[in-house]
Formats: structure tokens, C-alpha cells, sequence
């Protein structure tokens, strides 16, 4: 069934068809073109147009490495997202061989529904052109009623990439939130992401730990411990953990999420996404709440990734 003969479901899918039908009426005279992505590059990166895709290109980092993201042109969508998503990824690197060792970041996928209402997937895997060292590529297909829109990426492994980095620097969570589409329509009064936020989420490392709980009815309460090392001589050290709580309201605004603590003047805003991620091909998929906010101390922008608690 096209995006164009879906009218007659409205009744049975009214919250999130009425987007589609809204991307309908400006798009089922014609293949959407590329003037339908809406988004902001990231800082200093350069935007090249090709009448079959826009590609945008890092700058050259201190490690030589130059990531691309490449927006191509819409196509009909299949029945299975995830199935779209693997024939892209087959198309857009088919010059590419998958590739697997203990250095390289295991293959996964995400998948999650935009503040806007649209569907999405994410494939990546670690790849290589035959005698060239191993990369990391990823595609992101958005279903758009009857269309998809893929994006493709590509830099260097994960936990050493500048750009697409888990250790530097992720540019892909900014390009994100800043994404849409000209035709697609939210459904008016419609909040996606409402229903998913609310539960207990925590953020685990070697020396740190950060708890929320959101609750439906706009509160949350938050715990987070840090550990810190003090020498008291050349054969003692003293573990300090600092602990620090905190309660509040907050709200949500398409992707944006602003906390009012108790107590305090002033309010602190985020953009936040709810994903599910698999690691074993689709077979189990686990919850997961990325928080990206500006840091008091210097400024700088950080995203953290919870995992729901049962």
C-alpha cells in the first residue's frame, strides 16, 4: 500500500497517520527530492550538493581523519524498517566488505521515533575496502508514511573517531535533533516521546553514577555519585565518593527536555532521545535514554547514555 492510498486507515492510526497524510498532499504527485531535508551541519563541516545526494564532510582532524555524512534521495518504503534499512546499508557500501576483530566495535542497530513523529532506524557496522584498514559505516533510514529517507555515515572506529566518536566527539546526536522534513507534519497535540521517558534510568562507569527517574505526571528525582582518590602518604589512598540528589519538574518540548529543580531560580534544558538498541541482530533490543547537555563547569556540550532499570 503507497503513502498516497492510506487515507481510508486514518480511523485505526489517527496519532501518527495524520503526519503522513500531511507529507501526502505534497508528495504523492512525485518522488519527495532532496529539498524535503530540513537540518543544521555540523560546526565547520562543508555541504556539497549533487543531484543525487548532499554529502557533508568534516574537517581534516589532528589524526587525519575526514568523516562524511551523505543525505540521499527518498525511496518507497517496504513493509520491514529494518529491512529497508540493510538494503540501504547493501547500496550505499557495496564496495565494502563487513569486517570483524577484537578492535573493532561490534556491529548494532537503534531504532526510536522522532519528537516529530516519524519512525527510525540505525544500522552500524565496521567495513573495509579490500586492502584498506577497517572503518566504521552506519545508515539511518526515516520512514515517512509511504517513503524512506536514508542517511549514510562513515569515519573511523567509534572508540577512536573525532566525529562520530564515543570516546571524542559525536557530532551525530546535534545533526539529529536538528532534522526534518519540509512536507512531513507533526500531528497536532502529538508528543512521542511523553510515553517513553517516564521509568528509572542510570548511567554506569568505572568511578561514576548517574540516576533519574522520571515520572509521568512531570517530576523526576535525580542521585548521582562520583569516586575520587586522595594520597595520604606513598602507601594510602583515601577513596571519597561524593554523592549529590536532587528534585524537580520537568517538560518536554518536541526533543528539548527542561528541568526546574526544587529550590532553585532558574531552569536547565537538554535534548534527549529514547532508543532501543541490539547488539545480536534485532533478537533482543534494550532501552536506552541519550541526554545531551551543556556543562556548568566549562561550557562544553556532553551526551550521556542511560539504560532503563526494571
Amino acid at each position: 500500500m503507497t503513502l498516497c492510498t492510506r487515507k481510508s486507515r486514518v480511523s485505526k492510526e489517527a496519532g501518527l497517520l495524520l503526519g503522513a497524510l500531511a507529507f501526502a498532499a505534497n508528495v504523492c504527485a512525485q518522488t519527495p527530492s532532496l529539498a524535503e531535508y530540513v537540518y543544521t551541519p555540523p560546526s565547520g563541516w562543508t555541504v556539497t550538493r549533487y543531484p543525487d545526494g548532499i554529502v557533508l564532510s568534516s574537517p581534516v582532524s589532528n589524526t587525519g581523519e575526514k568523516c562524511i555524512l551523505s543525505l540521499w534521495p527518498m525511496r518507497p518504503a517496504g513493509n520491514d524498517l529494518q529491512r529497508d534499512a540493510g538494503n540501504a546499508f547493501a547500496e550505499v557500501f557495496k564496495a565494502f566488505e563487513p569486517r570483524t576483530s577484537e578492535y573493532a566495535t561490534p556491529a548494532s542497530m537503534a531504532r526510536g521515533v522522532s519528537a516529530d513523529g516519524w519512525d527510525y532506524l540505525i544500522v552500524k557496522r565496521a567495513i573495509g575496502i579490500p586492502g584498506q584498514p577497517t572503518v566504521s559505516g552506519f545508515i539511518f533510514v526515516a520512514r515517512l508514511g509511504g517513503w524512506v529517507a536514508p542517511v549514510s555515515g562513515i569515519s573511523k572506529d567509534p572508540l577512536v573517531s573525532s566525529c562520530f566518536g564515543l570516546m571524542v566527539k559525536d557530532a551525530w546526536p546535534k545533526f539529529f535533533y536538528s532534522l526534518s522534513f519540509r512536507s512531513w507534519k507533526p500531528a497536532a497535540g502529538a508528543a512521542p516521546l511523553a510515553a517513553r521517558v517516564p521509568g528509572a534510568w542510570m548511567a554506569v562507569s568505572a568511578t561514576a553514577g548517574d540516576r533519574y527517574v522520571f515520572a509521568p505526571n512531570g517530576r523526576y528525582a535525580s542521585a548521582a555519585a562520583a569516586q575520587r582518590y586522595v594520597r595520604l602518604s606513598s602507601t594510602e589512598l583515601l577513596r571519597v565518593t561524593d554523592a549529590y540528589f536532587g528534585d524537580g519538574a520537568y517538560s518536554l518540548k518536541g526533543h528539548q527536555i527542561v528541568f526546574t529543580p526544587d529550590g532553585k531560580t532558574g531552569a536547565e534544558n537538554g535534548l534527549l532521545r529514547v532508543e532501543q538498541e541490539s547488539r545480536d541482530g534485532g533478537r533482543t533490543w534494550a532501552d536506552k535514554l541519550y541526554l545531551l547537555r551543556k556543562s556548568t563547569v566549562d561550557g562544553a556540550e556532553y551526551e550521556v547514555a542511560y539504560t532503563r532499570q526494571n
